[in-house]
């Protein structure tokens, strides 16, 4: 435990770095005339229009000071002892700016007990929730949703929107319902659960969330089936689901992660995944089985009651096989794609980063454009390959992921299963920087 001096000390270094970083990447927010200045071609959501992260691109991945994670020490301090903590989300508006509740902070995990091993931890996962007065002395409430009553066999990332006090949480149903401990059931398919948020002065809880509803599963045409991907050699997906509002369009949409549809194998490269390839370089035929995009779902109304699965905004196909927690920030009338992906999931013939990507276009469904040429924004330093993961971008700017396996000056590692450092993004039209580094687990 850290003295109370050196705490209040560090918030405060945290709040000055925050306040002076505030211009970095200004709050969501758009309007057509200023999308009008970009001069690409924009399409609606229901256009079969898909860009791409192109081989040609990925082929520019490079590391440098301006996109290289600074080192997690080993001594990292724990939020909780009581379970693991990865993949972490604040509770936002459906502007995508991040929320608070009568004055408390809060923040979603997927969590398992810390008795389990680290490695196991995701067949156990349950979302939690933490609450927080300065937004990183998090306080951990327990899971999220009561018990028995959300689908498949575990619980996988998502998002959480406050519209009054009503609380409207996506996930991914992960497994078969109620299939127990079991690494081989890769099923995945998108839920949602609406519940209430309740606070006083000493703690933040939920009531609610016994009604839970599948909303969108695979299709097999836009959206590879897991039936289909075990024809492959390589990880499924259709998971991550992230929802937001469209201030051009006024819609309700998701985000999700997702391969394109056919038999794993099936799928052709074309010269549009490829792109403008140096002279000599040979594409692997094993590449056809990388597949990865970043879906889109659309809500009928402002209800949420239905949802149509739409044509992917961004493929991957022969890049890399995973696009895992695409969300979005809009800034300047330009929209700013993220997602997360890792070394181990590049095609083959590419080599990359465990780390954050990125993309810009001028709308929700655009002709994006990678950021710094290649997409890489932050990626992992090569002697800690897999120190952290899961970066989540915040519309001001600031990146939190959670620590994963970090070296130890004796050779071995150290788990972390908690928050990393908060790090500072710099975003200037198709260029970002690494700016500064705040505080464990600094979500405002």
């Amino acid at each position: 435990m850290y003295r109370a001096r050196r705490v209040v000390l560090r918030l405060a270094t945290g709040l000055a770095a925050l306040a002076t970083l505030s211009g970095i990447i200004t709050p969501a927010s758009a309007s057509p005339h200023e999308a009008s200045r970009t001069g690409a071609r924009q399409y609606t959501a229901d256009d079969d229009h898909t860009a791409v992260w192109s081989r040609a691109d990925a082929l520019k991945l490079k590391q440098d000071r301006t996109n290289t994670a600074p080192r997690v020490s080993p001594d990292f301090p724990v939020m909780t002892d009581k379970v693991w903590v990865w993949d972490t989300w604040p509770l936002t508006k459906l502007n995508t700016q991040t929320a608070t509740y009568k004055g408390w902070h809060v923040i979603f995990s997927l969590t398992a007990p810390r008795s389990v091993p680290f490695g196991d931890r995701h067949w156990y996962a349950k979302i939690g929730y933490f609450y927080s007065r300065d937004a990183k002395s998090w306080k951990y409430g327990g899971d999220l949703f009561p018990a028995g009553t959300s689908f498949g066999s575990r619980e996988w990332a998502g998002s959480t929107a406050l519209i009054g006090d009503k609380v409207q949480s996506f996930y991914t149903a992960s497994g078969r319902d109620n299939g127990g401990v079991d690494p081989s059931d890769a099923l995945q398919r998108l839920a949602q659960a609406t519940g209430k948020i309740h606070a006083d002065k000493n703690r933040v809880w939920f009531s609610g969330f016994r009604d839970h509803r599948i909303i969108a599963q695979a299709d097999g045409k836009l959206y590879q089936t897991l039936e289909q991907s075990q024809q492959g050699p390589i990880i499924y997906a259709f998971r991550d689901p992230f929802v937001f509002r469209d201030p051009r369009d006024r819609k309700i949409h998701l985000l999700f992660e997702g391969n394109t549809g056919g038999t794993a194998g099936s799928y052709q490269c074309t010269k549009r995944d490829l792109g403008d390839l140096p002279a000599g370089h040979e594409v692997p035929e094993d590449s056809k089985y990388y597949t990865g995009n970043i879906g889109l779902a659309t809500a009928d109304g402002d209800s949420m009651e239905n949802w149509k699965l739409q044509p992917p905004l961004l493929s991957a196909n022969c890049v890399n096989q995973q696009t895992e927690r695409p969300h979005l920030i809009i800034r300047g009338g330009k929209y700013y794609l993220f997602t997360i992906s890792h070394k181990f999931t590049f095609a083959p013939g590419l080599s990359g980063w465990d780390g954050l990507y990125g993309f810009v276009g001028p709308g929700l469904r655009s002709e994006y454009q990678p950021l710094n040429g290649s997409a890489l924004v932050l990626g992992n330093p090569e002697d800690a390959p897999t120190q952290q993961y899961s970066h989540y971008v915040m519309p001001n700017g600031l990146v939190e992921s959670f620590i994963d396996t970090v070296p130890t000056a004796d050779g071995g590692t150290r788990f972390g299963g908690t928050l990393a450092r908060t790090l500072a993004l710099s975003l200037k039209d198709d260029r970002t920087r690494l700016a500064g580094q705040l505080d464990y687990g600094f979500i405002p």
